[in-house]
């Protein structure tokens, strides 16, 4: 049988076709002006905040969702040597744990993206960025370039929110699902599983407490409201959970000490 036959790739590359989707479209249109059209320099203080640098660009997210993804994989298929599993059984598994991963960020970028141009909400630094000259009391005319100007109108929801989320809260469940619902290996004694749980479950919720770190940076960065940030913190969340229910379904069943009769001493 081929790799290929055992890797659940339909389902994170039509997630990846919307995310294409959606950013063609995107270029294409401009972010909606309902929020635009009601702006008063004059007297919007929530738009007036300054304009700060990124404290996590959203590149540098990526990468960090990169890096903490496969450094939780990496480690825990590592460390967990199963007697009874084979190269290729962990090669599939690490590969559609992986893609799940991918399609829940791929999920968050296409949801959000479509969503801040059809909201068009402004950025707490909006004024910032826009540097209005006023032309009347309560006209103005924004002296920044046209990507600067758009980029401050597609506030809701937060993309770094959404984004992080989606990653950080699927590592940690499955960390999660790898102490307490997984199959024990049979070179780990019931003893030590049971005291792996106690001690590892603080530094399991790690990469979903980064996120939110990220999150948090958002607001004070004055890059965005806290309803961006939740309604962003969300989304990850849900698009987290359904993919992972997916992808646990899927995986091809693993044998453990309790079924093989092979466990180590306890």
């Amino acid at each position: 049988m081929s790799l290929l036959s055992d890797v659940q790739w339909v389902s994170p590359l039509l997630s990846a076709v919307l995310v294409g989707i959606s950013a063609a479209w995107a270029v294409t249109v401009t972010p909606s002006r309902r929020y635009l059209d009601t702006y008063n320099p004059t007297i919007s203080e929530a738009t007036s905040h300054p304009e700060l640098p990124d404290t996590v660009s959203y590149g540098a997210l990526v990468g960090y969702c990169v890096l903490v993804w496969f450094a939780a994989v990496g480690l825990v298929e590592g460390c967990l040597h199963r007697r009874t599993g084979t190269p290729r059984d962990v090669v599939v598994r690490v590969v559609n744990l992986s893609l799940g991963c991918i399609e829940a960020i791929c999920l968050a970028v296409a949801v959000t993206t479509v969503t801040k141009m059809l909201v068009g909400y402004l950025r707490p630094n909006f004024a910032a960025l826009c540097a209005p000259d006023l032309v009347g009391n309560a006209t103005y005319l924004c002296s920044a370039s046209p990507s600067v100007y758009e980029a401050s109108m597609v506030s809701f929801p937060s993309a770094h929110a959404c984004t992080g989320t989606a990653c950080g809260l699927y590592s940690t469940m499955y960390l999660l699902w790898t102490l307490y619902v997984r199959p024990r290996p049979n070179s780990i004694s019931a003893a030590s599983m049971a005291w792996c749980r106690q001690v590892l479950f603080v530094p399991t919720l790690l990469p979903v407490v980064l996120a939110g770190a990220v999150s948090v940076s958002r607001v004070t960065d004055f890059k965005h409201h806290t309803v961006d940030i939740t309604m962003g913190t969300l989304l990850g969340l849900m698009f987290a959970a359904l993919t992972a229910v997916r992808v646990y379904a899927t995986l091809k069943p693993e044998e453990s000490a309790a079924t093989t009769g092979a466990a180590g001493p306890s």
